[in-house]
């Protein structure tokens, strides 16, 4: 089964049934945290989010992650940038890149429900 077939078969799902097959696929993602020890990095209690946030801030290890992709920072500029010990940065790079599936469905799911609230997410153009 393709990943568009899985997404058109998903997509016929009610609302609560789609947040009830999120919820358990992040949950099985999840599971992976628990065996890991992290020094900069831990969880936060939070009603569907599971990914791990810098430790001592509201600031999800992913934030930094992708600032640090998109602005083309290296580590060094990325703890300049962030006010995080160099090793910190080095600990959200390899949290992030081995965690990439629970970041996208996250990602996935914020996305989902801003658009259930009517946030528009794409720009719009006028002519």
């Amino acid at each position: 089964m393709s990943l568009q077939e899985i997404k058109e078969q998903v997509n016929q799902l009610s609302v609560s049934d789609r947040l009830a097959l999120i919820s358990a696929i992040i949950q099985s993602l999840d599971d992976t945290n628990l065996q890991e020890n992290w020094y900069y990095l831990v969880a936060r209690p939070h009603p569907w989010r599971r990914q791990l946030y810098i430790k001592g801030r509201k600031l999800l290890a992913s934030t930094v992650w992708q600032d640090k992709i998109v602005n083309e920072m290296t580590p060094e500029q990325a703890a300049e940038n962030w006010d995080l010990p160099l090793p910190a940065i080095y600990e959200v790079i390899h949290y992030c890149e081995s965690h990439r599936d629970l970041i996208k469905l996250e990602a996935d799911e914020e996305r989902y429900r801003l658009e259930e609230k009517g946030v528009l997410l794409e720009p719009t153009t006028t002519p």
